[in-house]
């Protein structure tokens, strides 16, 4: 016994010895950043990375800044290096201020790889650069434009530097060229790093880009490819209408989204939480019969578009969902779904031949129409589910036939058929 406590004093002690001089040693690391003067933040804000939509940023409920290191370069050039966590990826992030909002663009070298979650196309790399780089973009004249000799010859010099890691992440997001795995433990190299990146920034200012400018983004945490989708956080007001479990109590909203995606229905997305209490007989350890209270925790993921105009209600499932139902002229489709509605000449008037070959070709969550809102059991609260369902309602109200708008009251349909959403 004496000796598992010396040992646990041992342990103790030594923790705490090493707690100590972790601490001393990271209060030397922000002075040694603050006589160079720049700024050292230990919680940041969202609104440090608020106006950056580009992976590892835009993506995902969970996005946590951490410590964060501001300045200017020896060029007077803005920069930022940040710890940033998201649930796919943690780590360290540089940039510096262009002069120009520019196109999303992602240029990799060396011993690295594409970020998770990248949308853009391939295009081909400068022969300056060598082998091994691989060059994106959603706009290839711009790429072609911007990765001149001169931005390339930077981009080299700074991929063989010592400065930093071996290989190079670079990305435009929006007025920022932002790259991954800044070298920030030693001040020295991070600040010679952070004039390397500059002088690719300078390369990039010095290109007539200007035709490429983009507008001013909002101030407010955005999602990749959905510019008009913005984080709420809490709003409990919306558990006044939307069709939550009413059971329990401690009813509370988390990780509120709201947006819309082009000229689709706006929506939205919650995690509604909430508290069940029960009473429970128990036997103690001397044979008494005792009672106790518990408490389970319960949350579930609600999704809503509101509609242009209150709709009969209709509601549409894999088959299995509810009982009976209404049957379609397709067997294919009534083996694969199952759809409900009072009004079943509004069923048929919309889901019609085309609009079954749609539904089996995308086969959607259950969802019901119920007057202004239509609402989705996506299963999960997430990026994904959201933009699957809003994609799916937005070709799934554009196959709704005119006259049956019209005999809901609106002059003509509020959505384009898609064949004229997509002709060019």
């Amino acid at each position: 016994m004496k000796l598992f406590v010396v040992v646990v004093i041992v342990l103790f002690a030594a923790g705490l010895t090493w707690g100590i001089v972790a601490l001393v040693r990271r209060q030397r690391y922000i002075d040694s950043l603050r006589q160079r003067g720049w700024n050292f933040v230990n919680s940041p804000t969202f609104d440090a990375v608020a106006r950056l939509g580009n992976p590892p940023f835009g993506l995902g409920f969970v996005r946590k800044p951490d410590d964060q290191i501001t300045g200017l370069t020896a060029q007077g050039r803005p920069f930022q290096v940040i710890e940033y966590s998201t649930s796919h990826w943690s780590g360290w992030v540089g940039m510096v201020t262009l002069s120009r909002r520019l196109p999303e663009l992602w240029i990799t070298g060396g011993d690295t790889r594409p970020r998770y979650g990248v949308r853009a196309h391939a295009v081909p790399a400068p022969p300056q650069l060598g082998p091994g780089w691989q060059v994106g973009a959603l706009e290839p004249d711009f790429a072609a434009e911007l990765m001149n000799p001169q931005v390339c010859s930077q981009l080299s010099a700074m991929a063989m530097s010592n400065s930093g890691p071996p290989g190079l992440n670079v990305g435009i997001d929006s007025d920022q060229l932002v790259v991954l795995d800044p070298p920030r433990e030693k001040p020295e190299l991070l600040a010679a790093w952070l004039e390397q990146l500059g002088a690719v920034a300078a390369a990039i200012d010095a290109t007539p880009l200007d035709r490429w400018i983009q507008p001013e983004p909002q101030a407010r945490l955005t999602f990749y490819h959905h510019p008009d989708w913005y984080w709420v956080g809490v709003d409990d007001s919306l558990l006044e209408f939307t069709p939550v479990n009413r059971g329990g109590h401690a009813h509370s909203t988390s990780e509120v989204i709201r947006g819309r995606d082009g000229d689709g229905p706006p929506f939205v997305a919650f995690t509604h939480h909430w508290k069940t209490t029960r009473t429970e007989s128990y036997t103690d350890s001397e044979g008494r019969t005792q009672t106790r209270t518990v408490t389970e925790n319960h949350s579930e993921p609600i999704l809503g578009f509101q509609l242009p105009i209150r709709m009969p209600r209709l509601e549409v499932g894999p088959k299995g969902f509810g009982s009976g139902g209404i049957s379609f002229e397709s067997e294919a489709f009534n083996r694969q779904f199952a759809v409900h509605s009072q009004d079943t000449k509004f069923a048929y008037d919309v889901i019609h031949p085309r609009q079954m070959q749609y539904l089996m070709a995308n086969p959607p969550a259950s969802f019901r129409i119920e007057e202004e809102w239509a609402w989705f059991s996506p299963g999960e609260h997430s990026q994904p589910a959201i933009a699957h369902s809003s994609e799916f309602l937005r070709g799934f109200l554009a196959r709704v036939p005119r006259f049956v708008w019209r005999n809901l009251g609106l002059p003509d349909s509020p959505y384009p058929a898609p064949e004229i959403t997509h002709a060019r």
